[in-house]
């Protein structure tokens, strides 16, 4: 979900659909009631593949018939039900079967990712000729706020833009690209990644409203640090200066998010195991490892060779390359690092 504030509220199941809203009249409310689940099925199907796979592939995605839906889905529920004699008001929640999701997609060719990114510190800088705005009055800024709720595999936070953050990190540091305070206010924020993204107005129409924008993305604190993406957008006919602003924040989203979906594709014909050995304080910490490991959409299977009081091996079996794995597990706060001629998995976060 986007998140103002600097609160981060992320489903840890991204099979899950939230926050499906609908509000359907018809001649009863038996039957608003079944157009409000037929359409909010058929809402929750086109997020879940849309955060999934490649934006380039969203036009490829499968159409499922209503009467199919239900094979998919594993449960749902529903927040803020209202009725009347013709009208139906609901929120919904899914649950989908993963199994069944992925063999859809695998059986239409269409590549997809399943792990989490940790959330990306954004900071919007503007720039218009020799004006610059970071925090106050920032144009850009305002259109990342009005992006909404969003459900993708990228979480972006926007900070609180207070007092505190505005001695954190100047429109000269964004800029020049500070690390160190950049890194020091995505950490305020419970981040370990920040983006900076600039903005620059390339050109106005005859009103002085923006119709050609350039942006550049930097980023800091992840593999990549050392990568910088340039994108450029042109206004539509008819469209506002804010509806320019917004449609380019959304589009620079899901650029972010699809570099994130390409380096971690699942490689379904591409298996391999490691051993690996854990160093535990208890069986306790034990138990906790196991459930992060559940949660890697890479490792299909963990095959325990020895379990003692103060120590695990273990063999991950998992599909792709071994550094999505170490991507994949770096996201539930787990490492694997090479000790001698051996692996090790460490626990980051006791």
């Amino acid at each position: 979900l986007f998140v103002m504030g600097g609160q981060v509220s992320f489903a840890g199941d991204v099979f899950e659909v939230r926050g499906v809203f609908v509000d359907e009249k018809a001649e009863n409310v038996t039957k608003a009631r079944d157009n409000a689940m037929s359409n909010a099925q058929g809402i929750a199907f086109d997020i879940l593949l849309k955060r999934l796979t490649l934006e380039d592939d969203h036009g490829l995605l499968p159409w499922v018939e209503p009467k199919d839906r239900a094979q998919y889905i594993r449960d749902f529920s529903v927040q803020g039900e209202k009725t009347s004699s013709d009208r139906y008001l609901g929120s919904f929640t899914f649950h989908f079967k993963e199994d069944s999701i992925r063999n859809l997609l695998k059986t239409r060719n269409i590549a997809f990712a399943e792990t989490q990114s940790k959330p990306v510190l954004i900071l919007p800088l503007y720039q218009n000729g020799t004006t610059q705005r970071l925090w106050e009055d920032n144009p850009w800024l305002n259109a990342w706020s009005d992006i909404g709720a969003y459900s993708g595999l990228v979480p972006p936070i926007l900070p609180l833009g207070d007092l505190a953050d505005l001695n954190s990190v100047s429109i000269r540091q964004a800029e020049e690209g500070d690390q160190g305070a950049i890194l020091s206010l995505a950490q305020k924020y419970g981040a370990n990644e920040a983006a900076v993204i600039q903005l620059n107005v390339v050109s106005r129409d005859g009103k002085g409203n923006a119709n050609a924008l350039d942006i550049v993305i930097h980023r800091f604190g992840s593999k990549y640090s050392e990568r910088v993406t340039l994108l450029g957008f042109k206004s539509k006919a008819g469209e506002s200066s804010q509806a320019f602003l917004d449609r380019a924040a959304i589009s620079t989203l899901y650029r972010l998010e699809d570099e994130w979906k390409r380096d971690n594709l699942l490689q379904f014909g591409v298996v391999d195991v490691v051993p690996v050995n854990l160093i535990i304080d208890d069986l306790k910490e034990w138990i906790v490892v196991r459930k992060k490991l559940e949660e890697v959409a890479v490792i299909q299977r963990v095959e325990l060779a020895l379990l003692s009081r103060n120590a695990v091996q273990l063999n991950l079996h998992f599909i792709g390359k071994l550094d999505q794995l170490i991507t994949s597990l770096r996201q539930v706060d787990l490492d694997l690092t090479l000790n001698r001629e051996s692996w090790a998995l460490i626990n980051l976060k006791k």
